[in-house]
């Protein structure tokens, strides 16, 4: 923790949910279920707030303000999700720079799975702006659909990691009808859902290293002799040489005369 850790995935996963629903669109119908104009519909404003905010600014308008429809979008909750562990994996090496061709890798750590609770309000003067609303996203969400971001710090690569996470919905929406109203108040409806937002949190990410492409080693036989010439060992060491001229320390290989797959490493 005494490292410093951001890399925004709550806001980057938070704006991909409001992307995935930012452009639904309502319409108006006469009595005779004709279209009127404009035949092209409005946009629904969305905006992050929770519904107590949405109320009040409601209830006080200014220019500039929230207009009906609306819809509302908050966090509720951020939990650890154990479902979504499935080993002890310290994490992947990633391909970085341009085209993957210099040979660099960032060693990217197991991220945390977590879930990420967002309610949903939406607010309505007509009982019609409200159906066309929730028929523009429950047809979709049955009961989930799938957003595709970045993996953090290589959102910059030429081809970055492209990340997927689950939005499932509750598959609930409670409506609400205002009972009591005087005068000077107007008519609202009111429907709350919720979602789950299964993301990942990443620890702090290794700084680029070089990519590791071949490992020096000498063959030996059980006999203690060198079975291939120096050339073939990558060696500059003579045939038949015996183990004991090699290096303490060094990595060698135990292979059988008989060339059978059972080999050993050993090191001396």
């Amino acid at each position: 923790m005494r490292l410093y850790t951001f890399n925004f995935e709550i806001q980057t996963l938070l704006e991909q949910f409001v992307s995935a629903f930012n452009d639904i669109i309502i319409k108006r119908y006469d009595n005779n279920k004709t279209l009127t104009s404009p035949t092209s519909g409005n946009y629904v404003k969305f905006v992050y707030a929770p519904k107590q905010r949405v109320y009040e600014t409601i209830n006080t308008p200014a220019p500039g303000g929230i207009t009906l429809p609306v819809v509302a979008v908050n966090i509720t909750s951020i939990s650890r999700d154990p479902a979504r562990v499935f080993n002890k994996i310290d994490g992947f090496a990633a391909n970085v720079g341009s085209g993957y061709s210099n040979g660099m890798v960032q060693k990217i750590p197991q991220p945390v799975p977590i879930n990420i609770g967002v309610n949903m309000t939406i607010v309505t003067k007509y009982q019609a702006d409200m159906d066309q609303i929730i028929s523009n996203f429950v047809p979709y969400c049955d009961p989930y659909i799938i957003i595709s971001w970045k993996l953090p710090s290589l959102s910059k690569n030429t081809e970055p990691y492209e990340l997927r996470s689950e939005i499932l919905w509750n598959g609930n929406i409670a409506m609400s009808y205002p009972t009591e109203l005087n005068n000077n108040q107007a008519q609202r409806l009111t429907a709350e859902t919720s979602f789950t937002i299964k993301g990942w949190l990443f620890k702090k990410m290794d700084e680029t290293i070089k990519k590791i492409y071949t490992i020096e080693t000498k063959y030996i036989n059980q006999d203690h002799t060198i079975p291939l010439t120096a050339a073939e060992s990558n060696t500059t060491v003579a045939n038949n040489e015996p183990i004991e001229d090699f290096n303490k320390g060094e990595l060698v290989f135990i292979i059988n005369n008989n060339q059978e797959n059972d080999s050993i490493f050993v090191t001396i």
